[in-house]
């Protein structure tokens, strides 16, 4: 079995549309059948014609039992396809879903609609949370009507899954909007004096863009946690963040070179001054912001230790 797209989000969300795409690229009309899994249908429709076209076909799987290995494998032995594409409903439970073992590989896609993101978000956030913790990509339909709703979609998203690709699109095609304007704080700004949310952003935002970083003096407050191979002069400053429940938890951090490091007690509560700095890390094999402390004092705990994102 070649690639599997495993395509999750709720209803009217517009997976269909994406799937329908999909099947209309070249690239699905010259190597072997599709077999589409449908397990949720909604108001756009497959046509025939293009389902001929793209040599697909569509088996519906609407019972979340059946949903399962064998029923799976019996559908492949029936069609023989080349790639299975799962129009997935998002009301079932993507945690303790197993896929077939023949399927080595996975691409995740959650599609949303940006209109109705928010609600989702605020009353069905587990089911949400777990549509984008496994995406490799986020699709929003209909950012057009939401534009001023778009940086804070970005920041859920990678609050949850730092590694998704996400796409806006409109009723024009992809919006590109600029990385600055998803931003909590101004990046131009001389010093960054950073709250939780900001904190939290700008260590993801540093990691993915550290170039941008680089010389910019920030202020936060944070928990000091000590580094195995840190040495005497280096710390993580980090928080935990809550971005579903309480049992659904991250960490974000960021690497402090500091000359007197080794007089922190772990877990002690700082605020930090210092400058971001870009170095290569071995473990990583990639370059990474970490921050040179100019100033250091240590503070109480905040009444929130845990940020809710």
């Amino acid at each position: 079995m070649s690639t599997v797209y495993f395509v999750n989000g709720f209803l009217e969300a517009g997976k269909t549309t994406f799937i329908k795409e999909l099947i209309g690229r070249e690239s699905f009309r010259i190597a072997g059948k599709t077999l589409i899994l449908l397990c949720e249908e909604g108001e756009i429709e497959y046509d025939d014609d293009e389902l001929a076209v793209s040599d697909s076909v569509v088996e519906i799987i609407d019972d979340e039992e059946a949903f399962n290995e064998k029923t799976i494998a019996q559908l492949e032995k029936k069609h023989r396809p080349e790639r299975v594409i799962v129009e997935y409903n998002g009301m079932w439970d993507r945690k303790e879903l197993d896929f077939p073992e023949d399927w080595a590989d996975v691409m995740e896609i959650a599609v949303f609609d940006a209109t109705t993101f928010k609600l989702y978000s605020d009353n069905m956030r587990s089911l949400l949370a777990e549509q984008v913790r496994h995406a490799e990509l986020v699709i929003f339909y209909k950012a057009d009507e939401v534009r001023d709703k778009l940086a804070y979609y970005s920041r859920c998203i990678k609050a949850i899954n730092s590694k998704a690709a996400y796409i806006f699109r409109g009723a024009d095609g992809d919006i590109i909007l600029d990385p600055n304007e998803n931003l909590p704080y101004d990046i131009n700004a001389e010093k960054l004096v950073l709250d939780d949310e900001g904190f939290v952003v700008m260590c993801m935002d540093s990691l993915e863009r550290y170039e941008v970083y680089e010389g910019k003096e920030v202020q936060f407050t944070a928990c000091a946690y000590s580094m195995k191979d840190g040495g005497d002069f280096e710390f993580i400053a980090g928080r935990q963040v809550m971005t579903c429940c309480e049992a659904d938890m991250s960490f974000a951090g960021l690497i402090c070179g500091y000359h007197k490091a080794y007089k922190l007690k772990n877990r002690e509560w700082v605020e930090i001054t210092g400058v971001i700095k870009v170095r290569f890390d071995e473990l990583m094999q990639r370059d990474i912001p970490v921050c040179r402390v100019t100033g250091l004092k240590k503070v109480s705990a905040p009444e929130n230790e845990v940020i809710s994102f």
